[in-house]
């Protein structure tokens, strides 16, 4: 039998792109060139079913190709499967039913439905789905598809019976075949700085918010598993032997850190291998972490602590049930600590949560703006808090008539807010929101504190050389480039640009001319060839493309425009202020530019 393994659709009706995020809520955006997850869940499933089954199985990504809904059908269709797999989320299931019934016409496909929303409708999925896996599923679908009983299953709807939670050390490597686990960190999660490949070295989460997808309904209750540090040294040696490019490993678990004597065993590992020279990036804890296990993790490479603060309000922390997650002074010291041996922060914050009322949301806007004047907060994920079915948050707000949007396409936690509760009604908890995504401009500010002034006298340009700067980071950081150039070269720029921000970039005096492509990030596909022709017969000596993060990863596609434009020497320039050269991104501070 042929079998497709199905991550969702990535394009939908409405245009969005698809940000499908397992054991947590997917978001949307209408920006194209975003980043997607590695579905691990799926992948887990995928290698499964090729080890323990003689089936031809086929893994396909709708989000990472960014294909719609009739290209996904059409590649797809290619292959013909007998039986096709989708982990779909409240977000998603409406793109994700549709694809997966035009296969079933097309084919008889039977259609085995997995993740949050199945769990959470099973009867209603049954509906178009031939088999409904509740929570954790690999284990589930290999049991269907070696042909078990399926009265016998467990874990398979509508049968009584409740699945104990899988052996995490028992599980093949995820899926990295039909699809490369590298090209997930091309460009990657934004935060990452580096080429970082995802991996888990855990299941599961000793907790359960009120608002988590994990706790609540992926795992049926709050545990953690971790695999044995020989496991995951022998995943991080197999990915680097693999991919010799690799940077880094994005540890995007529920929880890295559930227990301090694992994470020690980890770090201890990590570095008796000799993998301590690969940036490490996780999500993290604060109630299991103490000034040991930071000084451990600094040893062993890691590089970012990610954080799941949430909230700085007592009330909304009551009303999400954080528990042990919710200790301000803590985080604090924690933080400060960190920051003192050379690590990084990231916090995750949302907005509107169950308990949180407009002084609990302000208070959090108050910790935002000290954690980054304090410079203990590197970087930072805002959401607006929303119930996912099958949640404690949702099930209340939706008894309590608090619900007033039940469009399951706005259930993404960045675009919407769902819940309207007279103490603290929609429009205030979307003006808190907004408020937030104004920290952001204060939080690049705060990272890019150095300037390239210095590094760029190590450049030399002839007196005609003409020099083209790409608007390829925020403001502050273009202007700071644009000023350091001038002071070197004494010279003016043109900047090639977008078009919201033209006017801004005439207001500098050393902005010369100032060319327009779109509004867009830049993409060749979209890029103008006339603009291109323009490019060409400029013939500058010299571009300069500004990175937001250390290494470049995720500019791709603007350094790709910069190398067809006829351009004679490529620099970058990073956030911390360091001039390369492209053609040898090691060669920091010393790109000489010919005549």
């Amino acid at each position: 039998m042929k079998v497709a393994v199905c991550n969702s659709v990535g394009i939908d009706a409405d245009g969005y792109a698809m940000i499908h995020s397992p054991s947590r809520w997917t978001n949307s955006t209408k920006d194209h060139s975003i980043f997607t997850y590695y579905p691990w869940q799926l992948a887990y499933c995928s290698s499964i079913l090729k080890r323990d089954t003689d089936h031809e199985v086929k893994f396909f990504d709708g989000c990472l190709e960014k294909w719609d809904h009739n290209t996904f059908v059409e590649k797809v269709s290619e292959f013909g499967p007998d039986y096709l797999i989708m982990d779909c989320a409240t977000r998603t299931i409406d793109a994700d039913s549709r694809f997966a019934k035009e296969i079933k016409k097309r084919f008889g496909t039977k259609l085995i439905f997995c993740g949050p929303h199945p769990t959470t409708f099973p009867e209603e999925v049954s509906e178009y789905a031939d088999h409904v896996v509740l929570r954790e599923y690999e284990m589930v679908v290999l049991d269907i598809l070696q042909g078990k009983a399926l009265a016998d299953i467990m874990g398979l709807w509508p049968n009584n019976n409740i699945r104990p939670p899988l052996d995490v050390n028992n599980l093949p490597l995820p899926e990295d075949d039909d699809v490369s686990r590298l090209h997930y960190g091309m460009p990657g999660e934004p935060s990452s700085e580096y080429l970082e490949i995802q991996a888990y070295a855990s299941r599961g989460c000793p907790l359960s918010c009120t608002f988590c997808v994990c706790g609540n309904i992926s795992y049926q209750r709050p545990n953690w598993r971790p695999r044995n540090p020989e496991n995951v040294i022998y995943e991080l040696q197999t990915l680097r032997s693999k991919y010799p490019q690799l940077e880094g490993i994005f540890f995007d678990e529920e929880v890295h850190n559930g227990s301090k004597k694992y994470i020690l065993e980890l770090t201890k590992a990590i570095r008796e291998n000799g993998l301590d020279d690969l940036k490490y990036d996780v999500m993290c804890g604060q109630w299991p972490m103490d000034e040991e296990v930071l000084d451990n993790m600094k040893s062993a490479g890691y590089y970012m602590v990610r954080l799941g603060i949430e909230t700085a309000g007592e009330h909304a922390a009551k009303g999400m049930e954080l528990q042990r997650k919710f200790n301000v002074p803590r985080l604090k010291q924690l933080m400060k600590h960190g920051t003192s041996i050379g690590l990084k922060f990231y916090g995750t914050f949302t907005f509107g949560g169950e308990g949180s009322t407009d002084d609990c949301d302000k208070r959090t806007l108050d910790l935002i703006r000290e954690l980054i004047d304090r410079e203990m907060l590197w970087r930072f994920q805002l959401s607006i808090s929303t119930p996912q079915p099958g949640t404690p948050f949702f099930n209340r707000m939706k008894s309590q008539g608090y619900l007033q949007d039940m469009d399951w396409k706005h259930f993404d936690g960045g675009n919407h807010v769902v819940v309207n509760r007279p103490e603290y009604p929609a429009e205030k908890i979307m003006a808190n929101f907004r408020e937030a995504e104004k920290l952001y401009e204060l939080g690049f500010n705060q990272r890019y504190n150095a300037t390239a002034k210095e590094n760029f006298k190590n450049l030399q340009i002839n007196s005609n050389g003409e020099i083209l700067l790409f608007r390829s980071s925020r403001m502050k950081q273009i202007n700071d480039v644009v000023d350091s150039i001038h002071g070197q070269f004494n010279k003016e720029v043109t900047v090639l640009a977008q078009s919201g921000v033209e006017k801004e970039l005439r207001k500098n005096p050393h902005v010369n001319e100032v060319l327009l492509y779109g509004d867009s990030h830049f993409n060749q596909k979209t890029f103008p060839e006339s603009l291109m022709g323009t490019l060409k017969k400029k013939s500058f000596s010299l571009g300069v493309i500004p990175f937001n993060n250390i290494s470049g990863n995720g500019y791709s596609e603007v350094k790709a425009i910069a190398k067809r434009s006829g351009i004679k020497k490529l620099v970058a320039v990073n956030v911390e202020g360091k001039v390369f050269d492209l053609e040898n991104p090691g060669d920091f501070g010393r790109a000489h530019i010919p005549s």
